[in-house]
Order: C-alpha cells, then sequence, then structure tokens
C-alpha cells in the first residue's frame, strides 16, 4: 500500500511539471513559427529586451 501512495505522491509532483515545460515548449514553438525565425537569444524574461 505505501508503494502505490509513493507513487501517487511522485505523479500528483511531476505531472504538474512536466506539463507545464510541455505547455512552454509548445508556446515558444508556436511564436517561433509564427515569427519564422529562431527567438531564442531574442528575449530577456527579466528585462523584456535583448
Amino acid at each position: 500500500m505505501s508503494v502505490l501512495l509513493v507513487i501517487g505522491v511522485i505523479i500528483a509532483f511531476v505531472g504538474p511539471l512536466a506539463w507545464s515545460f510541455v505547455a512552454v515548449g509548445k508556446r515558444i514553438s508556436a511564436e517561433e513559427k509564427k515569427e519564422g525565425r529562431d527567438l531564442t537569444n531574442e528575449i530577456n524574461p527579466f528585462t523584456g529586451g535583448k
């Protein structure tokens, strides 16, 4: 029973974390397709500039 509890807790924490990484990756991919270029070094999330 405790093994199932541990697995459930791991899924409860890892699941949303993985979901957020996938969502951010899809968002970045969509923005890059819209712009038609690689935006890796274009946006600084702290200042909003290059």
